[in-house]
């Protein structure tokens, strides 16, 4: 998403676009090229493909509306050459809010069909004249690809109602895995209600990449995504499993080391050299915390400047770094850094400093955690044996 720019910002939302979203209007533009007029075609398919991710914009502020109403912030719509994406910095906690922001995006699409289509219909059918109900669909369907205002509304109404039911297949990462997951949750731990989903999804990876076999790219990139946005979904809710019974207090390195405001860069180079820390908690000579020096900043400033000037010169100010108390549980840390975009959170409490807590941190929790999460539960789930008779 780094190569994004931005198109505008409505509701809180910065709307963008990846670059390679030229690739799919040189496309469309050469689809219609090979009409009487070679010019007139590539600039109405220039015009379809816009129009088309129109509909797609709007399925994505139907997730991000619905979002925002259950206070999830949405910082970001991107749209990309296979579709668009909704950044939601947090997934809701109830499974019945998850499934109305799933479903609020194909919603929209049949939304739009129903208000299309008839007005598609009445214009294919003033053209037509007279004739069956038949002969109008097919007129209609014939005129999906001529560059017209009947073909228009046609093509526009048809894909909206492909795209809807497209969405809603049962895999992640699109709507219809996270429609799936949230009804499953409602009579099922979410962590199994997720594992679930996902080994659905994957069958449905298998399928598709099946039918692409027979020589559709297409369907064997989506394949490929489903596949993989499955085990990304996975690994994501069974680390927030692992972070849910932690506490932040408890999860502190008692033995992180520390830097003042009065030392050169140097010194905080040399601890990088010297401990596995890669953070560091910034004071001042009255012992009071007014800072942090993150690793990547530090080698930012060596690339530009070397080791020479004071720490207090290049540490991110104490109040720019998010701030939680010691029994907020990990999982919620984590969302904190997620929403503020900080690899590093103060841990205070009554205003005392009490430590650092770090990207590193958590992830290294995760893995040694839920190994042990995961060797209970796969005890805790097999057969107690019997005795024999």
């Amino acid at each position: 998403m780094g190569s994004s720019m931005r198109l505008f910002r409505v509701w809180g939302i910065d709307v963008q676009v990846h670059w390679s979203f030229l690739l799919i209007l040189a496309y469309g533009a050469f689809i219609y090229s090979g009409q009487s007029n070679p010019l007139a075609g590539a600039i109405y398919g220039i015009v379809v493909i816009l129009l088309l991710f129109v509909c797609v914009l709007l399925h994505e502020f139907g997730h991000a509306l619905v979002a925002k109403y259950f206070k999830v912030n949405v910082p970001t719509i991107t749209l990309l050459p296979i579709g668009g994406v909704a950044q939601l910095e947090r997934m809701p906690r109830q499974p019945f809010q998850e499934f109305l922001i799933a479903i609020a995006g194909p919603a929209v699409n049949f939304v739009l069909t129903l208000l299309l289509l008839p007005v598609a219909l009445l214009v294919v059918g003033m053209g037509m004249g007279s004739g069956s109900a038949s002969s109008l669909l097919a007129y209609a369907q014939s005129r999906m690809m001529t560059p017209s205002l009947d073909g228009l509304l046609v093509y526009l109404a048809l894909t909206n109602f492909a795209l809807g039911l497209f969405n809603l297949i049962p895999a992640f990462p699109m709507d219809g895995g996270r429609v799936l997951r949230s009804l499953l949750a409602m009579a099922m731990p979410y962590v199994r209600a997720t594992r679930i989903a996902v080994m659905v999804g994957r069958l449905m990876a298998v399928l598709l990449a099946f039918v692409g076999l027979g020589g559709n790219i297409m369907l064997l990139l989506i394949a490929f995504f489903v596949y993989i946005g499955g085990r990304g979904e996975l690994e994501a809710v069974e680390s927030r499993y692992v972070l849910k019974d932690i506490k932040a207090g408890d999860a502190l390195n008692r033995e992180a080391r520390q830097v003042y405001t009065s030392e050169s860069i140097d010194k905080a180079v040399d601890l990088i050299m010297t401990t596995y820390q890669a953070d560091f908690p910034v004071f001042d000579l009255g012992s009071n915390f007014v800072g942090v020096l993150t690793r990547p900043l530090l080698v930012s400033v060596l690339r530009t400047q070397g080791r020479e000037g004071r720490i207090v010169d290049v540490m991110i100010p104490a109040e720019q770094i998010p701030v939680v108390g010691p029994e907020m549980t990990l999982a919620d840390v984590w969302d904190q850094m997620m929403e503020n975009r900080s690899r590093v959170v103060a841990v205070k409490e009554q205003g005392r400093f009490l430590g650092l807590l770090t990207l590193d941190d958590i992830s290294e929790l995760i893995q040694v955690v839920g190994a042990t999460k995961e060797r209970e539960d796969s005890q805790a789930s097999r057969p107690s044996p019997t005795a024999a008779l």
